[in-house]
């Protein structure tokens, strides 16, 4: 047996060598981030004049089966009626189960939802088309 000294190993601990290690390249390009959005704003078209509003305003595609129904009904009824539907849905287990006991039939509320969903596409899609 040899009395020659071990090599220890160089221990490279998670905390805090590793973590301040992920921590700085983080903040650098977050840094750079920052700096490249300062220095060369991406333009998505014409700048906004806040003095001239457009014509028309669409709203957003997931909003087009309620504009399309606002537009169809009279008032009270494009109001009032989505505040039956909201209604309805938070309900639905009950009204479900309701309707499952005086049928017997489990397909109904099936079928109801399905007619509710091609009635809100179909709003959908005759909104998005062009007039």
């Amino acid at each position: 047996m040899t009395n020659e000294p071990q090599e220890t190993q160089e221990d490279y601990r998670f905390f805090p060598d590793h973590i301040l290690t992920e921590v700085n390249i983080g903040l650098f390009l977050f840094f750079l981030c920052c700096i490249l959005a300062i220095v060369l704003p991406v333009e998505v078209g014409e700048k906004a004049n806040p003095l001239v509003t457009p014509e028309h305003i669409k709203p957003e595609w997931y909003f087009y089966p309620m504009y399309k129904w606002i537009k169809m009904t009279p008032e009270v009824v494009g109001i009032f009626f989505p505040m039956l539907v909201i209604g309805i849905f938070i309900g639905w287990p009950l009204v479900d189960n309701f309707i499952v006991k005086v049928t017997n039939n489990k397909n109904l509320p099936i079928f109801i939802g399905l007619i509710g969903m091609v009635f809100v596409t179909t709003l959908m899609i005759l909104e998005a088309l062009p007039h």
